[in-house]
């Protein structure tokens, strides 16, 4: 079976703030036929993420990884939305522990129109909300809580 590792945990910011990019990068395409795939990261419990992921944000299985494992064989799953680009990767490579401060190096970051309800179907799940910024109705309301992994996720919805 080939190794699969998890290279790289990317850091959404939706809305939040518009970063200036360089006229050069604007006016350069993007090599070949590209697009984004999705977000991996590593938790401790491919069922007990994939649940969390599920049942609050209403993703569902797209792929596994081998495509016949069963239970414990299973290394990689893929969540994401029917119809919809994007890939949320649940990856469990071996039994090392996870390394501490993890959550610190990013976040994933879900638009929605309800901050709020979303944010009571993950305490209801056992979250914890760290941070409520709350500046509507003329502004965003921003919620950043944790995942069964201490991952941090933030719910934005726009004003």
């Amino acid at each position: 079976m080939t190794t699969v590792r998890l290279a790289v945990f990317f850091t959404f910011v939706v809305g939040l703030a518009s970063v200036p990019v360089p006229s050069a990068a604007q006016d350069t395409p993007a090599p070949g036929n590209m697009s984004f795939l999705g977000v991996g990261i590593n938790v401790a419990d491919i069922p007990r993420a994939e649940k969390f992921y599920t049942e609050v944000f209403g993703l569902v299985r797209t792929f596994q990884f081998p495509p016949d494992g069963t239970g414990d064989e299973i290394i990689e799953i893929g969540l994401g939305w029917p119809g919809q680009p994007g890939t949320l990767l649940l990856a469990r490579l071996n039994d090392d522990p996870l390394p501490d401060g993890k959550s610190r190096y990013g976040r994933l970051v879900f638009n929605t129109d309800d901050a709020k309800g979303m944010a009571t179907r993950a305490t209801d799940v056992g979250s914890t909300i760290l941070q409520e910024i709350d500046q509507s109705p003329n502004g965003p309301i921003i919620i950043f809580l944790d995942d069964p992994d201490g991952y941090q996720v933030e719910l934005y919805q726009g004003p």
